[in-house]
This record gives structure tokens, C-alpha cells and sequence, in this order.
């Protein structure tokens, strides 16, 4: 049986405590888990909100500049929280700022975006997810 190439990969050793690496060069991550009552320590969750501000960030900056408007200065914040008992595993909430458009556009751009995101599009149906604008 063959396999497609990967674009990107990946290899994890240890779980939540141990390291992630690419077989690319220039990434190696060592997660360690947050101390009780502390939140200090980087989890897998903050891999899992980094790829998917840096996904919708690119869905926004590709939908307002083929709707004509700037795409300079677009920044989104991932807050994601872990639900391990929960129907949804997790839920998370992308905070959008996108400098020089009026709230109203700024909507129709971000419900566009969220369509077309590849990780909007595969976590549809299993992670509860609010975007905002900041």
C-alpha cells in the first residue's frame, strides 16, 4: 500500500511530557505539563492554537485582499481550552483584528475565512470555536 508524501512531518516522543520534533530542521519542542493551579508550561494545545490562528490568519488576509481591502497588520489570537470529558474535546476561540475595516465588513471577511480554513473545515462538528473581532 502506498502513502501520499507528507507536506509536513512530524515526530512525537514522551506524549503530553515529552518533546516533538520536524524532520525538517529548526524545530524541537519539549512540552512539559502545567503545574496545579499554575499555568505555566507549553501543552500540545498550544501547537494545535498556533496552526490554526496561523491557518485562519492567511483564510483572512486571502479573503480581504480579494475583497479589495488592505491585509496588513491581520492578527488572530487562539484561546483554546481542553475538554477531556466533554462531548467536544476541545473549545476554542479566535480573537481577529483587522485594522482599517468596519465591524460589518470585517464579519462577512471572517465568515468567508472560516469557511475556506483548512482546520475550521476539519474540526467542524468537533470543537465548539467563537471568532471575535478585537
Amino acid at each position: 500500500m502506498s502513502t501520499l508524501p507528507p507536506i509536513a512531518e512530524t515526530i512525537s516522543q514522551g506524549g503530553r511530557t515529552g518533546s516533538v520534533e520536524t524532520a525538517q530542521e529548526g524545530f524541537n519542542l519539549h512540552f512539559r505539563a502545567p503545574a496545579a493551579g499554575n499555568d505555566q508550561g507549553l501543552t500540545p494545545e498550544h501547537l494545535f492554537g498556533a496552526a490554526w490562528a496561523a491557518c485562519f490568519n492567511g483564510a483572512v488576509k486571502y479573503i480581504a485582499k480579494e475583497s479589495g481591502h488592505a491585509d496588513d497588520g491581520i492578527t488572530v489570537t487562539a484561546h483554546v481550552q481542553l475538554h477531556p470529558e466533554g462531548p467536544q474535546p476541545f473549545s476554542v476561540e479566535l480573537l481577529v483584528s483587522i485594522p482599517g475595516l468596519d465591524d460589518h465588513k470585517a464579519e462577512h471577511v471572517l465568515a468567508k475565512a472560516h469557511a475556506i480554513c483548512a482546520y475550521s473545515k476539519a474540526t467542524k462538528g468537533n470543537v465548539s470555536v467563537k471568532i471575535t473581532l478585537d
